[in-house]
């Protein structure tokens, strides 16, 4: 028996889909703007990818727990990528996406769970920030910028996504 999803939940799963789908376009990215030494180290942040499926797979069960999923997983995947490549790199501007879902995510009956979400996400990056140490390699600064770029690009697009995909939501 299907059951129709709640219009934040619906979108919370679509949001997982996209980084799903495009993730593994990541590597082939900075192997185009790098170089392959660089792509091998990058196909590394693909070992936390299936942890988004969790999304949609908890969206059918508890709903709640699927977006409140979303904004977890990403927090993971961004502490993550960012000590594999560096804050340098522009990882750390991921934890963006994720706080725009703890506080689309949510309505406003739900918002104790917001706020929690956004302290949690808060503290994470005051605690984190300029404690990851060096990257698992070292870059060089022209490597640094592109990365930069294509990351700060990749952030852009997946708020875009966001605010667009939950404007619909009622």
């Amino acid at each position: 028996m299907s059951t129709q999803l709640e219009s934040r939940t619906q979108a919370c799963v679509s949001t997982a889909w996209i980084i799903l789908i495009n993730k593994p376009f990541y590597p082939l990215y900075v192997w185009a703007l790098i170089g392959a030494h660089a792509a091998l180290l990058s196909c590394a942040t693909l070992l936390l990818a299936p942890l988004y499926f969790v999304v949609p797979y908890l969206a059918h069960g508890t709903e709640w727990r699927a977006r409140l999923a979303l904004p977890l997983v990403g927090l993971g995947d961004t502490i993550y990528a960012t000590k594999m490549i560096g804050p340098a790199a522009g990882t750390e501007l991921f934890l963006l996406p994720c706080a725009l879902l703890a506080i689309v995510g949510f309505s406003a009956r739900e918002a104790f769970t917001c706020r929690v979400l956004v302290v949690v996400l808060y503290l994470v990056y005051a605690a984190l920030h300029g404690r990851y140490g060096g990257p698992l390699q070292d870059w060089a600064p022209d490597e640094l910028a592109r990365l930069f770029s294509l990351n700060g690009f990749a952030v852009a697009s997946l708020v875009a996504f966001i605010g667009l995909r939950f404007a619909r939501v009622g």
